[in-house]
């Protein structure tokens, strides 16, 4: 058989097991300072009771018709079960209630409904980041299932924000946001910052971790303690300038001393440098005689190679001249050799012109022959046919007159 935790005594017993469950929280809260630094010692901030504990919460809804109930949310928190003789921790839905408000009739104001809207839309904003929850009073539905009538603190920003601050901004709740004389305390919260008249919440001393309830602290103790820790932190500045102060001091002595030392190193370095120029002086005036004497003779070279370069200039200056007039006459024979040149090439191309007409010569030359052939074996031909006698004379004289002209074709050619 399952069980829950009996409905008789369960805000007793769970507030209990929350306490210790949220001093876990909150030291872990505590431990990296919240979302707040040292530097705001001489100030109390705005935080959250001992037995808060943290959860997720996501808004159902505003109402304004349930007075010290307007505002439920939804989150989900480890719950004890028991069943037989076994008990576990297991996820339960937990209906969060912020206690101790009530809203205004929307149906009275001139907005209307939209400042539900308006509300709501500002609790999601001031809520984004997480929420501790304080339950007041909790109710068990079943095993998984409660209702805690609570106080909701939320993250907003950098500060914990009482969701009974509420009215403070919103001028839609019919509440009003107790104030507490507290004279000579300094408070930082959501709302801003107050002096010697405060918001009544739940504190944190960010020098001691301490945290308390206003009222219901001793708050002639705690304007005497912020005081010494505000005198504290001005004396923990001043000492810790002074500590800077010294360590700057410090730090400028080991520096002086490493330049002392540095100094000496290069003043001992410096006297064994004079030590070797001296000893190179001595050596430089040794030499300096002898450099004199090489430097007599050098210039007595100088004064024979000033000499010989001055003939040689003189007769690089006929060389010179010399070599004008060679210049002159080798263009002129340039010239020539370029006339010639181009004569010589006339002159080929004519002896090719003659050569060419030559064998053309020799060419009919042989034709002639070849036909003076032709028709000596013609005549003799018809000699032997007739008078041997009469056709030889004609045919010698026809040979005759036919070498004899081409002997003078040939001449003129």
């Amino acid at each position: 058989m399952r069980i829950g935790l009996p409905a008789i005594g369960i805000p007793a017993l769970l507030l209990l097991a929350l306490a210790a469950a949220a001093a876990h929280a909150q030291g872990a809260w505590l431990l990296s300072n919240g979302p707040y630094a040292l530097s705001t010692a001489g100030w109390y901030l705005a935080w959250y009771p001992p037995y808060a504990v943290p959860m997720n919460l996501t808004l159902i809804n505003v109402t304004w018709y349930k007075p010290n109930y307007p505002i439920w949310f939804r989150g989900t928190y480890d719950v004890v079960v028991c069943s037989g003789y076994t008990c576990d921790d297991e996820p339960a839905t937990i209906y969060v209630v912020q206690y101790g408000l009530t809203m205004v009739n929307p149906y009275t104001t001139k907005p209307g409904t939209i400042i539900i809207d308006d509300v709501e839309d500002y609790i999601r904003y001031i809520c984004r980041h997480g929420a501790m929850v304080a339950p007041i009073n909790i109710t068990v539905l079943n095993l998984t299932t409660q209702i805690w009538v609570s106080d909701v603190y939320c993250l907003a920003g950098d500060q914990w924000y009482w969701l009974r601050w509420l009215p403070y901004g919103l001028p839609y709740f019919v509440n009003k946001v107790e104030f507490v004389n507290a004279s000579g305390i300094k408070v930082d919260t959501p709302l801003g910052g107050f002096y010697n008249r405060v918001p009544a919440g739940w504190y944190l001393d960010p020098v001691s971790k301490a945290v308390f309830k206003i009222p219901g602290a001793n708050l002639t103790l705690l304007a005497e303690l912020q005081s010494v820790e505000g005198k504290l932190q001005v004396l923990e500045s001043q000492l810790a300038s002074v500590r800077a102060e010294l360590g700057a001091k410090s730090a400028r002595l080991a520096s002086a001393n490493a330049t002392i030392a540095r100094l000496a190193a290069a003043l001992a370095q410096l006297n064994a440098t004079m030590a070797q120029l001296n000893a190179s002086l001595a050596q430089a005036r040794a030499s300096s005689a002898q450099l004199s004497a090489e430097n007599q003779a050098l210039r007595a070279q100088l004064d024979a190679l000033n000499a010989t370069r001055a003939r040689l200039e003189a007769e690089a200056a006929l060389y010179r001249s010399q070599l004008g007039t060679c210049r002159s006459q080798l263009d002129a024979l340039q010239t020539a050799n370029a006339t010639l040149t181009a004569q010589v090439a006339q002159l080929s191309a004519e002896n090719q012109a003659l050569r060419a007409q030559a064998a053309e010569l020799n060419e009919s030359l042989a034709r002639l022959n070849e036909t003076y052939a032709s028709q000596v074996s013609q005549l003799q031909a018809r000699l032997e046919a007739s008078t041997r006698v009469a056709w030889i004379g004609t045919i010698v004289g026809v040979i005759a007159g036919a070498a004899a002209s081409a002997v003078v074709l040939k001449k003129r050619w």
